[in-house]
């Protein structure tokens, strides 16, 4: 008849906590997760129009110059981020101007948002952007989580207040056994605690005895586990100190590292002498550029420049004073091209300058102006003042050219007329017979 009273207690405890926490989880879980989906929603949505408003700012300079190199960098970083799925970039007509997506599966939700593009008050474009709801689902499921934990908790407590009011009987020696250990935490003693008393000859009576067998056990423990603390102790610290000196070394060495890779990759794309783009920088950008201009119908301008009769003056004057004219001419020719250009030295005495949304006359004129320029510097050398003149072909892809290497032929041959009609001229593609 005693085993049944207890089994019947046992078994009437568990029903009631079991009915309390299933209570909580119902009332308070129900409620938290949605408020929190509310506000996390509101916050996503929020969140993503300002980042799509910031884009438009970004770019506006960047739509208004044409720079769609700029622009695709830029649009291409964006897309990298982890919740960027699509990006659109659009002119006043509507024209996509530069786009850029992210694979995503099917079933993923997602945001979009459009954010007009302003430049000087007007409007000038849009941007839409579409976001992934992943991070969002992470949240929610943060969220559930959190809920969760806060709900056992919850439960628990409740499960306690019912456990204590249904039955002093059971809780009470509990509740010594429970003190006892807290005594024996909060002990600073390192003698072997006092046993615990409970004489009861039931379940409570066992895990006394046995608390009180293991808390001897734990002692021995503990006592050989303090010997090897400390003797472990002092090699951890000297361990511990060598690390980071390994890790101050490691970090120096990674610091010079990235200097040393930002130099190459400087020298691998600029000409050591005239601190110009080199062959191989414009030989890669060439390809884009013209499919860029072929892509969106706009004129692309090529020109190539020989300096003439340079071999006189590194014979005559030696070969440092053709590196000064060289130089002295680079950082001309550096200051007039544009940002969106580029002037490269191709080797030698030749150069060339890629010119975008320029057509054949505005490039005969941007030549015209090199030439100019050109004969207006002197140069002394050995009390010799020397000048130097330019012999500049020009071509432009609207004149009946569809390919990369008709386009360099194209200014290449112009070159060479403007050499047979006397040098220190311009000469665009297609050209006339010279007069007679």
């Amino acid at each position: 008849m005693l085993n049944y009273f207890r089994s019947g207690l046992r078994l009437k405890l568990i029903l009631l906590v079991i009915l309390g926490i299933v209570f909580a989880f119902t009332i308070i879980g129900a409620y938290q997760v949605y408020v929190e989906k509310n506000k996390i929603a509101e916050e996503m949505r929020h969140s993503g129009q300002e980042r799509a408003e910031m884009i438009a700012e970004a770019v506006a300079n960047l739509l208004v110059g044409y720079d769609y190199s700029n622009m695709e960098s830029l649009a291409e970083r964006i897309v990298r981020q982890d919740d960027v799925l699509h990006l659109i970039i659009r002119n006043r007509d509507g024209k996509v101007m530069v786009s850029r997506n992210k694979p995503s599966l099917p079933e993923q939700a997602t945001l979009s948002f459009t954010a007009p593009i302003f430049f000087s008050g007007e409007s000038i474009g849009k941007v839409d952007l579409q976001l992934s709801l992943a991070r969002m689902q992470a949240d929610l499921n943060r969220t559930y989580r959190d809920v969760l934990l806060a709900q056992v908790f919850f439960g628990l407590f409740l499960g306690l207040v019912i456990f204590f009011a249904a039955s002093r009987v059971i809780v009470k020696p509990i509740a010594i056994i429970s003190e006892h250990m807290k005594n024996i935490i909060n002990s600073q003693e390192t003698d072997l605690p006092a046993a615990l008393q409970i004489n009861s000859h039931d379940e409570l009576g066992d895990l006394a005895h046995i608390f009180n067998t293991l808390n001897h056990k734990v002692f021995t423990a503990q006592q050989r586990l303090r010997e090897k603390i400390d003797l472990a102790g002092s090699a951890l610290m000297k361990t511990n100190e060598q690390l980071q000196q390994r890790s101050q070394e490691l970090e120096q060495r990674s610091q010079d590292l990235e200097k040393a890779l930002s130099l190459v990759e400087k020298l691998a794309v600029t000409d050591s002498l005239t601190d110009l783009r080199n062959r191989r920088y414009f030989d890669d950008n060439l390809a884009a550029a013209f499919a860029r201009a072929q892509r969106f119908n706009e004129p692309l301008c090529l020109l190539l420049l020989d300096i003439d009769l340079f071999k006189q003056i590194n014979d005559t004057h030696g070969h440092a004073a053709g590196d000064a004219v060289l130089q002295a001419l680079a950082r001309a020719f550096k200051s007039r091209t544009r940002e969106t250009d580029i002037s490269a030295r191709l080797g030698g005495d030749e150069f060339s300058f890629l010119l975008y949304r320029t057509n054949r006359d505005a490039g005969v004129a941007f030549a015209n102006s090199l030439l100019a320029m050109a004969q207006d510097m002197s140069f002394t050398f050995h009390d010799q003042a020397t000048t130097v003149g330019l012999s500049i072909g020009v071509a432009c892809n609207w004149d009946d050219i569809h390919s990369i290497e008709a386009l360099y032929g194209a200014a290449d041959e112009a070159l060479y007329e403007a050499k047979r009609r006397g040098r220190n001229q311009v000469v665009a593609y297609p050209f006339d017979a010279p007069p007679q």
